[in-house]
């Protein structure tokens, strides 16, 4: 290996004098720089750092043209169609890593199709690989699909010779072919690959290994997410314990370009996985290895790295909320929210989302911190992010807003804002309104609730007769709602909507009589009365009872007579009902 550095370093050392022989004599000089062109482009020694992409795309590009002209002449020799179909194919994989992805369609292309050229089959799969891997970038996807699975078939058939084993792989190309299928949504062939894809890994000899070091970390960091997303937290951790050993392997300042966003990657999935099968403190714990890894690779690249901490900082935060860390929680929303202001600038369509579902968190962390001020502030900006974000895709974000603007007014209302409450309270059951015409199975439910929030802000403004309309109204969805097979689902509901109700209408009798409105106190009480016919809650029982007390106390005989004036029934002289099942027991 180390006599094999030596002789590449002597190749470069010596290519001017190629260089300068074949612009003297391209006949002559020609062949001898193409040639030195390609041994720098594909090292034997698999431990060489490779190349900068931009002096990999002046190499091949120049052996490329070297090649050309050999082949204007009357009798090109085979090695020169043999060469020129080389460098194009090293010509194509640097146009991709150059991001240039129609030029290296076109050289791929064209490295298959060099007239009389004898294209080993190795060659062959890795301009295939090339292929797949700008398709995968540039899309179309279904395309790439195709091209992945051409190349995987060519390296399944290929024994690549000496010269060729610098070219690629069959595990990148399995690698290629499963990123393709996840990227199309086919998520369990996804994984299944990049399982035949690690199992390929762990079988090769520790020489075989050395060619891929780079794509086994890939894989097992890939195949770590890949279980996560489809639920198997538990193999994920094995797999992601397998990677983690796999990318200590190398050293911070080997290829960090690489192995920075790797373990920024797998360090999140890790953490959510310990998460779900019961190590919350170890999935603290990785959490924070991943926002300081993140952190590093920030520093280092922003560009790459900021992403990564936004997604290491929101797992750590989730995870700190989980553990009842309340205080560290909300440092890390602050940064978190702070970070994602800055990102949204550039990328809005990414990050305001994020930034908003930040800002409503740390809402609640201040709140538990008896921050309220601060909650409100962190709610506002919350909606405003929400608003922006609804504006460019309503069906994505507006259920979003609609949740954000119901946070906001119960802080509103528990800040002695009541009118700032009520407005973002109706505002957010308007949008639930809209949402339930079109889907109503998710949003009615939803509707309910809001008619809740926005009677209790309709409370704090002192506007009874607007909190009892809501309440009522919501009572009147929950029992439609349990009309349906899941009526346990919604019976909590039910029973807060009336022990709200009762609590409203009581107050309302109470106000009533107060200001010397007899009539509405009497409709206020026999609203209560009809209400204690529709349940055995106690409470609601005793609200009435504690109603009509107060009623009996400060003015019997002016609610008796009001009580007859718009009814034919009876005034009551006993509003308690004993529930069924009381009755049943008393008479047993």
């Amino acid at each position: 290996m180390r006599g094999e550095g030596e002789r590449m370093g002597v190749v470069r050392i010596l290519l001017p004098l190629p260089r300068a022989l074949a612009r003297v004599s391209p006949r002559v000089g020609g062949p001898l720089l193409g040639a030195a062109l390609l041994r720098c482009l594909t090292p034997g020694w698999v431990w060489m750092r490779p190349q900068p992409p931009a002096r990999r795309l002046a190499w091949s590009a120049e052996a490329v043209a070297a090649y050309r002209v050999l082949l204007v002449g009357e009798h090109p020799g085979r090695r020169d169609r043999d060469g020129l179909a080389r460098a194009l194919a090293l010509y194509a994989n640097a146009l991709l890593l150059a991001g240039r992805h129609q030029d290296a369609l076109m050289a791929a292309d064209e490295s298959l199709t060099v007239p009389g050229a004898r294209t080993s089959r190795a060659q062959a799969a890795s301009v295939l690989h090339t292929r797949a891997q700008t398709l995968t970038e540039a899309g179309p996807l279904e395309e790439a699909l195709e091209a992945a699975r051409e190349c995987v078939a060519a390296y399944r058939h290929a024994v690549p010779r000496r010269r060729d084993r610098s070219l690629g792989t069959l595990a990148g190309a399995l690698r290629t072919y499963a990123l393709v299928l996840g990227g199309l949504g086919r998520a369990e062939e996804s994984v299944a690959v990049y399982e035949e894809c690690a199992g390929l890994l762990r079988a090769m000899s520790f020489r075989q290994q050395q060619r891929v070091r780079l794509v086994k970390p890939r894989v097992l960091v890939e195949l770590t997410g890949g279980l996560r997303a489809l639920g198997r937290y538990g193999e994920a951790v094995e797999v992601g314990a397998e990677a983690r050993e796999a990318t200590d392997e190398f050293p911070a300042w080997i290829y960090p370009e690489i192995m920075l966003p790797l373990r920024a990657r797998l360090l999140t999935d890790l953490a959510r996985c310990q998460d779900v099968t019961g190590g919350l403190p170890r999935a603290r714990e990785t959490a924070e290895q991943a926002v300081a890894v993140s952190r590093t690779l920030a520093e280092r690249n922003a560009a790459i790295g900021e992403p990564w901490l936004v997604e290491a900082l929101e797992c750590l935060a989730h995870h700190l909320g989980r553990l009842k860390k309340t205080g560290e929680e909300r440092s890390a929303l602050r940064e978190l929210a702070d970070l994602c202001t800055r990102l949204t600038v550039s990328s809005p369509e990414v990050y305001e989302p994020r930034l908003a579902q930040a800002l409503d968190d740390l809402a609640f962390c201040c709140e538990a911190e008896g921050a309220d001020r601060e909650a409100v502030e962190a709610g506002e900006q919350s909606v405003a992010a929400y608003r922006s974000a609804a504006e460019r895709s309503p069906q994505t974000y507006e259920p979003e807003l609609a949740r954000a603007l119901a946070n906001l007014t119960i802080r509103y209302y528990g800040t002695g804002s009541p009118d700032a409450a009520v407005a973002a309270g109706r505002e957010a059951l308007a949008i639930t309104r809209r949402l339930a015409e079109s889907d109503w199975d998710t949003y009615q439910p939803l509707t309910a609730r809001r008619l809740r929030v926005l009677a209790r802000a309709l409370r704090h403004a002192e506007d009874d007769a607007g909190a009892l309309a809501c309440y009522e109204e919501a009572e009147t969805i929950v029992r439609e709602l349990m009309e349906g097979t899941d009526r346990e689902r919604y019976e909590a509901g039910l029973a807060v909507t009336l022990s709200a109700l009762a609590t409203t209408l009581r107050t309302a009798a109470k106000a009533h009589l107060a200001g010397d409105r007899v009539d509405e106190a009497v409709t206020a009480l026999r609203s209560l009365l009809a209400l204690t016919r529709r349940t055995d809650q106690t409470d609601v029982h005793a609200a009435c009872l504690t109603a009509f007390a107060v009623a009996r106390a400060q003015a019997p005989d002016e609610v008796r007579s009001a009580w007859q004036r718009v009814t034919a029934d009876p005034y009551p002289s006993f509003v308690y009902r004993i529930p069924a099942v009381h009755k049943a027991s008393a008479t047993n």
